[in-house]
């Protein structure tokens, strides 16, 4: 065996309590993406009844994946950074850059194959676990039954190994530029400063989300739903590269009054002079905080954009729900209910969809719906209408000839004849001629639109459609203001988004909190020696303990204000064109929700910041602690 690998086994052992860390952190990360790609797996094999969950899964695999990948590369870095005295020892005994790059890799391998296997085994549990979170949620009409398909295991665990090695490969360059006087030195303070690569990447991504934020086009809610959760990644991403400059002087600045204070003077100098520690520390923390809160925002913000266009749109003033059978109107009344279809589009982005039958003339007399290109007025035969933000989906538009299937079998092409403005509360994304729809198989959904003739007050309509639906006793509708049916379906739909944000943040949420205390405890067990210097110079356990817990507390702070930053400028940017050319959007923002990430982000860190250094309290003489 080669004498830098074996070297690389001894230090893992040597090291374990280290390395525990980043073996923590890829296991996890390899059972969080395992957990989710199985489960998608098993409800892909299910039928077209649980399809609905896969798009949610499928943000679940990219918030999962970024941050496995995000919090793996950290941790591995720090680990390797905080043997820095320990490698300029190697140096100074003769090893050559060559060897210490291959011995920290060696490190590196061992440790992830070990965690991937480890997290492998874990993620049926994770998959079990998720079923049993939509089935409860109701994303999934009952608990989906789990393959045992093995290969999803085995890519996750590969893509474990292959992230903890890319985060090596950087933490042994350098390493390997380690100076040998580096040993010499009882300080491992690494700077403030980054390298060129790091820089231009930071600054790539900083800049790419900002052109992304600016440059998206009004009236296009879709794409920026899309953009809130990629935008803060980028941002985030570019932040934590210039992390070693930016949260030391953000540090500084914010602590600038308590900098005579004998433990908050201390902890500030700790935070400032540990840029990369701190770095490693605030990473987790902005990153949950600010595409989380970027997310629930965003998310708030749509179902602001759809009560304020549904409610602009809207020109009947009564609603008619929970029946099939349609209401009794008046002479001169319009009634208009809604009827659906399932139907499959051919070609090579083929995909299930939910169709509504239209007829157009009553369907913009009594929805206001509003076509953005074509002529909705041509929807007769064998056309269609689908909606603006469905076309990128979709793969079709504005005279595309599409092939379709319906459920009794028929098959046949429609020409698009229109692309019409979003309102998903008000119709769907894909519309029929009515008798089209009906021809094969389309059924009302209960919901009946009913405009009063001219001249009749709306008021008395609807009281006497209440006194026709309930009158006679046979009647099971319900009938309602436009603003008591609008409230109530923006209600329904923020019950949604919060179903889909505890299925999406739960886990990650979860995971993001584990590694945050995971980074804790790695540097509290590398500062042990640090801590017992401390106290031989006079310093009580209690303000140890106070003094980690000042700095835990301040990168944190720094932390979670540039996550809100990062929060409210993306979804400031974002609302603007989601609510271009809408006279009354609300602006409803989610205190509870923003309010509990930041409140478990501080608990996470102070609990984990004060635990590692209870164990001062065994040690009553510093000088001991010193000799170990």
């Amino acid at each position: 065996m080669p004498p830098s690998i074996h070297l690389g086994l001894s230090s893992v052992r040597q090291h374990r309590a280290l390395y525990a860390g980043s073996f923590v952190a890829v296991a996890l990360g390899v059972a969080l993406i395992a957990g989710v790609v199985l489960l998608t797996v098993s409800i892909g094999d299910q039928g077209p009844e649980v399809q609905d969950a896969l798009s949610l899964l499928g943000v679940m695999a990219g918030f999962a994946g970024f941050m496995a990948i995000f919090v793996v590369s950290s941790t591995f870095s720090f680990a390797v950074t905080a043997r820095r005295r320990e490698l300029g020892l190697l140096r100074l005994v003769g090893a050559a850059p060559r060897q210490v790059r291959r011995q920290v890799r060696v490190e590196a391998l061992v440790v992830a194959v070990l965690a991937a296997v480890t997290g492998a085994v874990l993620g049926r549990l994770v998959a079990l676990a998720l079923a049993v979170l939509l089935a409860a949620q109701g994303v999934t009409p009952e608990r989906v039954p789990l393959t045992w398909d093995v290969l999803p295991l085995v890519i996750s665990a590969g893509c474990g190994v292959g992230v903890a090695l890319l985060g090596a490969w950087a933490a042994a360059r350098r390493a390997a530029k380690v100076p040998p006087a580096q040993a010499l030195q009882e300080a491992t303070d690494t700077g403030r400063r980054i390298g060129v690569l790091r820089g231009v990447v930071g600054t790539l991504c900083l800049v790419g989300a900002g052109l992304m934020l600016v440059g998206i086009r009004a009236g296009d809610p879709v794409l920026a739903l899309l953009l809130s959760i990629f935008v803060p990644e980028l941002v985030v991403v570019g932040l934590v590269c210039w992390g070693p400059v930016l949260l030391p002087l953000l540090v500084r600045t914010l602590t600038a009054p308590v900098r005579e204070h004998p433990v908050l003077g201390l902890a500030r100098a700790n935070v400032g002079n540990q840029a990369r520690r701190t770095t490693s520390l605030a990473a987790p923390v902005l990153a949950i905080s600010a595409i989380a809160g970027s997310l629930i925002l965003s998310l708030s913000f749509a179902a602001d954009w759809d009560q304020g266009i549904t409610r602009q749109q809207l020109a009947a003033p009564v609603v008619v729900t929970g029946t099939t059978t349609a209401p009794t109107a008046p002479a001169g009344a319009v009634v208009d209910g809604r009827n659906v279809v399932a139907v499959a589009t051919g070609g090579e982005l083929a995909s299930d969809w939910t169709a509504e039958g239209i007829d157009p003339a009553t369907a913009v007399a009594t929805r206001g719906i509003r076509t953005h290109a074509g002529d909705l007025s041509r929807l007769t035969g064998r056309t269609m209408a689908i909606s603006r933000s469905a076309v990128f989906d979709a793969g079709f538009g504005l005279g595309s000839q599409v092939r379709v299937r319906f459920p009794d079998g028929a098959r046949m092409r429609l020409r698009v004849v229109a692309v019409v403005e979003d309102a998903a509360t008000l119709h769907d994304d894909l519309l029929l001629p009515r008798k089209l729809a009906r021809a094969h198989g389309a059924r009302p959904t209960g919901t009946w639109f009913v405009l009063p003739a001219p001249g009749t007050d709306a008021a008395a309509l609807r009281s006497l459609l209440t006194r026709t639906s309930t009158g006679t006793g046979t009647g099971t509708g319900e009938v309602l203001t436009a603003e008591q049916w609008i409230t109530r379906i923006d209600r329904a739909q923020r019950d949604q988004n919060q179903v889909g944000l505890v299925a999406i943040l739960g886990p990650t949420g979860l995971y993001a909190g584990i590694a945050i205390a995971n980074t804790l405890l790695m540097g509290s067990l590398q500062r042990r020696r640090e801590f017992s210097v401390t106290r031989l110079v006079g310093a009580t356990a209690a303000q140890v303990r106070r003094m980690v817990l000042a700095e835990s507390a301040m990168v944190a702070t720094a932390a979670l204000l540039l996550g809100a930053l990062v929060t409210v400028t993306v979804a400031a940017l974002l609302r603007a064109p989601m609510t271009a050319g809408l006279d009354d959007v609300p602006l409803t923002v989610p205190w509870a929700s923003l309010l509990a990430i930041a409140g478990a982000c501080a608990a996470v860190t102070v609990v984990a910041a004060v635990l590692p250094v209870v164990w001062l309290r065994g040690h009553p003489s510093p000088a001991a602690d010193h000799q170990q």
